[in-house]
């Protein structure tokens, strides 16, 4: 095919963070009035091929070319001028005017005098919706829209801005199932109008439905380019997941006992999980898998104290619990490191220290309310060598520690509680190999001492790795639980989206 039929080239391209190379050397081609589908797992390198050609990120090394012409995207709007939009998972219209005011946000036709034309903008805005075979009125105001409707003007406001390209990132992870079907008929639209749609998702069916071609991504690198009418969901999922994980993680080297900690039954909160019921071992590390937004932190949140569910029942140690708070799961023996650990887990600007005994002023205080520095002092480093935290002092702000030395104060605290139930949700989310092998040592060595484990992960080797079983969260609803001898990648994605 003649290069100039592509619309869009991306040759060879490689983006590195401190620790991380999020992409490398990967090539893309989008041809005109095609749907390109980009699939992998949970830190593949998906978001980094969006923000860098939405202008947020630039590349380290390779070529970006519009028909055939070599461009610098260099911001969000130079992107947009450029005719690319994309339109990520939270829409960015601004509730209080209307669709029309939305579409033409920032770019209102005027008057001679400098005045909004208000009917120019609501017959244009008209004209765009009926073009895209949109049905809303352009006078409604955003608020009173669904989640669709919503995603539906946010299309719309790309091709008031002349969009070649659109971006869609997860667009049906919080519509219904008609309102996809709706979905999917306007990017058949877009395809007979000669532009062309970047679509990601979890959902493998989807991309049978929609796309014409798909690349798997695994480890910041292309893994396979396929054309979707010549494979199917089992092959995408082999590319996706197909890793040697003996080397990561090694043998298991503990078991876990028979006696029931944990029980959690039929526990729903509307709108977010449903009938989820399970039971926790002593010593065991139990995984929570799924995709993003399936509701696997929601869940854990819920047992912890932080949601209240709506339905179900807790049992600790043979006994029903009520957790109203974060502060009962606490009395109870539960303790939770939140995903997002320095709005969560820790005080960005409290000392290390701080951190640390936080949880445990009752030791540290006296009678008249004063705080000991030395017992605050030696309850600290206790915990810091005990956890192997790298910090210049203990009077180090937090903020200022690596991402795995937070996540270790963040554990310090939580334990500093003696729970015998630890939560875990993404433990080793954005932080470098070194410091994930050490919380990984520190999670087993935890279980081998007989706490119990609930590990939330969007990895799978990691799942795998660390897991004596796990379960599958899909959509609110629990697939399956998985024992030890049934783990592997495949089947635990298949389960993750819905093909089992």
């Amino acid at each position: 095919m003649p290069e100039n039929d592509y619309l869009l080239e991306m040759n060879n391209i490689s983006k590195e963070f401190p620790g991380v190379r999020a992409l490398d050397n990967v090539s893309l081609k989008l041809r005109k009035g095609e749907v390109f589908a980009l699939v992998g797992e949970n830190g593949a390198g998906k978001s980094t091929i969006i923000k860098i050609l939405s202008g947020f990120y630039s590349n380290d090394a390779g070529e970006i070319r519009l028909n055939g012409e070599k461009v610098n995207i260099r911001n969000p709007k130079n992107a947009i001028d450029l005719g690319i939009n994309t339109i990520y998972q939270e829409t960015s219209l601004v509730p209080e005017i209307t669709v029309a005011e939305n579409i033409f946000l920032g770019k209102q036709p005027v008057s001679k005098l400098g005045k909004i034309n208000w009917k120019k903008m609501n017959n244009e805005s008209e004209r765009i919706l009926k073009d895209l075979s949109i049905h809303l009125n352009p006078k409604a105001l955003v608020s009173e829209l669904s989640a669709a409707q919503c995603q539906l003007v946010e299309i719309a406001k790309a091709f008031s801005s002349s969009a070649k390209i659109i971006i869609m990132d997860e667009p049906t992870s919080a519509i219904t199932e008609e309102d996809t079907i709706n979905l999917f008929n306007l990017i058949k639209t877009i395809k007979k109008s000669g532009n062309s749609v970047i679509y990601i998702s979890h959902r493998l069916k989807e991309i049978f439905e929609i796309a014409d071609y798909v690349m798997v991504l695994r480890d910041g690198k292309a893994a396979k380019y396929l054309k979707v009418s010549e494979t199917n969901e089992d092959e995408i999922i082999k590319y996706m997941v197909g890793r040697d994980l003996g080397d990561i993680f090694g043998e298991k080297s503990y078991e876990s006992k028979d006696n029931v900690v944990l029980e959690v039954g039929n526990l729903t909160k509307n709108g977010k999980f449903e009938n989820i019921s399970f039971n926790l071992k002593e010593g065991e590390i139990l995984g929570l898998s799924g995709l993003i937004g399936a509701g696997r932190s929601e869940v854990v949140r819920a047992i912890y104290g932080l949601d209240r569910p709506d339905s179900g029942f807790i049992h600790i140690g043979g006994k029903k619990v009520t957790i109203k708070s974060s502060a009962d799961g606490i009395k109870h023996g539960i303790t939770f490191v939140s995903e997002d650990r320095r709005t969560e887990s820790i005080i960005q600007r409290f000392t290390v220290k701080a951190n640390i005994t936080i949880l445990l002023l009752k030791l540290i205080v006296s009678k008249l309310g004063i705080i000991s520095n030395k017992k605050e002092n030696e309850l600290s480093a206790k915990y810091v060598r005990k956890f192997n935290i790298r910090t210049p002092s203990l009077e180090q702000l937090a903020m200022n520690l690596s991402g795995g030395n937070q996540q270790k104060v963040a554990l310090a605290k939580c334990l500093s509680t003696s729970p015998k139930i630890l939560i875990l949700d993404e433990p080793t989310k954005g932080i470098d190999v070194g410091a994930k092998k050490e919380i990984h040592s520190l999670i087993k060595e935890l279980a081998n001492e007989g706490m119990s484990i609930i590990l939330v992960s969007s990895e799978l080797p990691e799942i795998i790795g660390m897991c004596h079983r796990v379960i599958v969260i899909r959509e609110g609803k629990l697939m399956k639980i998985f024992n030890k001898n049934e783990l592997n990648e495949e089947s635990l994605m298949a389960a993750a989206v819905g093909n089992i």
